[in-house]
């Protein structure tokens, strides 16, 4: 099983890791430690380690960490969509093999405006042109605008990130689902099963969560569905061995078969990132 999308972070390192700042039970330390602790017990091989913070200096040095570290198969960076030095900071982040992607994340990103800035296509098409894959974060109501917006740059390989944060804790399915199956449709996205149980409540079941695990797999196919924890942003809603075990019951109830499973447990993210799932050491 490949994690396609935790954190790591030390306070210390002085970066701005603004989600530890807002929720009291992330500001402390996330170590690679911490992480093998949690993902050896469900089972979990290897992971994707991708920013936290708007600092070049945070993904050279997630960078030199997967150096280090076989289990951290690879990095989602960050790099700032509207410079004008865009190309060349991914250049040099590509000189480490670790580099799988970019999460931009520029200001704005939890509304929609950024998505109609002509920055944004400049920057994506920059992105595009390099080679590397794109993390987008981008909330439900502005799925519409990021599906017109990436249906016209289908050189750009996007990974959605979190299911396009449905409000879970509602359990109401639309617009969201509508809004994904079409962003599904107009794309060639993957995107990353995660992200349910933090806007789910604290009275979120399995049972709770099926409806939007099924409609992200009947949008997307297994084959475009990567699995993802979003740890340690995680535990302000549940533990990390819970969503694996969520995960594998509802995929297995929703009838998919050993490969479907697979890929969304792994297939997806190596095909995506270019990765492996690391040997048992």
């Amino acid at each position: 099983m490949i994690d396609s999308h935790i954190h790591l972070w030390r306070r210390a390192d002085g970066d701005d890791v603004w989600v530890a700042d807002k929720i009291g039970g992330l500001a402390r330390d996330f170590t690679v430690h911490d992480w093998k602790r949690q993902a050896d017990a469900a089972g979990v091989a290897g992971a994707i380690l991708v920013q936290a913070a708007h600092s070049i200096a945070e993904t050279e040095r997630a960078l030199a960490l997967a150096a280090a570290e076989p289990r951290i198969v690879g990095v989602v960076g960050w790099a700032d969509l509207f410079s004008e030095s865009l190309a060349d900071d991914v250049a040099r982040f590509k000189a480490s093999p670790h580099l799988v992607g970019i999460r931009p994340l520029p200001p704005g990103t939890f509304g929609a405006d950024w998505l109609t800035d002509a920055r944004t296509r400049r920057g994506l098409a920059t992105l595009g042109r390099a080679g590397v894959s794109v993390d987008v974060l981008v909330k439900w109501p502005g799925l519409a605008r990021a599906r017109d917006l990436l249906s016209g740059l289908p050189e750009v390989r996007v990974v959605l990130n979190h299911c396009g944060r449905p409000d879970t804790m509602t359990g109401q399915l639309e617009p969201w689902a509508s809004d994904l199956k079409s962003f599904a449709r107009a794309t060639t996205a993957t995107i990353k099963l995660s992200g349910l149980i933090e806007r789910a409540g604290i009275e979120w079941t399995a049972e709770s969560l099926r409806p939007y695990i099924a409609t992200v797999i009947d949008a997307f196919g297994p084959s475009r569905v990567m699995f993802a924890t979003n740890w340690p942003v995680l535990e302000i809603g549940g533990t990390y061995g819970g969503w694996v075990a969520v995960l594998r019951e509802t995929l297995a109830a929703l009838g998919l078969s050993e490969a479907e499973r697979h890929d969304v447990f792994a297939g997806t993210a190596c095909r995506a990132y270019g990765v492996s799932v690391p040997a048992p050491r």
